[in-house]
């Protein structure tokens, strides 16, 4: 569990077998009849899936369960030893995800590649940011970072954490509410990366999720993904071992039928016109709490693609 694994070219969508109800959970084959059901969706609305103004109730992601499960948690978003200790250790592996792979994109002024600061004059959304975990580090690396919550109990813990250092509190801002609401409020195409970190597996219609969050990526921008792989692994790993006998997460935090195929996700991904460029596979070791990179995608996962130009 602690050694480091090869990424995974990801422009592949077979070997992995998804699951379709949990407790116990029952394989079935999902993604052909998603992408069924996506496209007699479109045929009978005469337009594509992609969010507008004019839906907003009838398309929200929210899921007011799963905001109070982490309103819940507010108060202990930044204690070390908490329920967000898992969350504090994957920063390792986030973080770098995000600055090599912008870097590697060419959206990065050159000037900054080489100083503290690479990632200086490029403006990021972190959505479900919750006390802002992800956005402080990124807001350190120069980074314009805005993180968006449902919750106005985490957006008022991030904001007062950041007040705990001048680098982050003049980079980062942060604005309670939806993807959607967001994305009417600013409009189209304002980021050059867009993150949601562990948050899919916690919203309703992911597809509208990610149509939202690629909306506001400029053309070459980039969209970071982790979530958790819908497999029979990880309703062992993730629930059954995380939770219910390692207390690594209060019981209940995930439900299993909410997590998201590799291949579904990869699909949602292209449907919003983003290109995949990189699958990889992520463990923790809750011994000495550290996550590492590997190549084995059955239970979390981190997903990488660039908006079309």
């Amino acid at each position: 569990m602690t050694t480091i694994g090869t990424q995974q070219n990801i422009l592949k969508y077979h070997g992995s077998r998804s699951i379709s109800s949990s407790n116990p959970p029952v394989l079935k084959t999902h993604s052909a009849e998603f992408r069924r059901k996506r496209t007699q969706e479109e045929q009978k609305n005469g337009e594509d899936v992609a969010f507008n103004e004019g839906n907003i109730n009838e398309r929200s992601t929210l899921n007011e369960e799963e905001v109070n499960k982490f309103r819940a948690m507010a108060e202990s978003w930044w204690d070390p030893h908490g329920d967000c200790k898992p969350l504090h250790s994957l920063n390792k592996l986030r973080v770098s995800l995000i600055r090599n792979n912008l870097i590697q994109s060419g959206i990065v002024n050159p000037a900054f590649v080489n100083g503290p600061q690479p990632l200086t004059g490029l403006n990021i959304l972190d959505v479900g940011c919750g006390g802002g975990i992800l956005c402080e580090p990124l807001a350190r690396l120069g980074a314009q970072v805005t993180g968006v919550d449902a919750a106005q109990e985490n957006i008022s813990v991030a904001e007062i954490h950041a007040q705990r250092d001048h680098r982050v509190l003049k980079n980062v801002n942060y604005i309670c509410g939806t993807i959607e609401e967001h994305s009417v409020s600013v409009g189209s195409m304002q980021y050059d990366a867009v993150v949601a970190s562990e948050v899919l597996e916690h919203v309703d219609q992911p597809e509208v999720f990610i149509d939202s969050c690629a909306s506001l990526i400029k053309p070459g921008g980039s969209l970071f993904l982790t979530t958790i792989n819908k497999t029979y692994t990880s309703w062992i790993g993730a629930i059954a071992i995380a939770e219910y006998a390692l207390h690594l997460l209060p019981p209940g935090t995930h439900n299993w039928e909410k997590f998201i195929p590799r291949q579904d996700l990869l699909f949602m991904v292209e449907k919003s016109q983003c290109h995949p460029k990189s699958v990889q596979g992520m463990a923790y070791n809750p011994v000495n709490n550290q996550w590492c990179w590997i190549s084995n995608i059955s239970v979390n996962y981190a997903v990488h693609a660039i908006k079309e130009k």
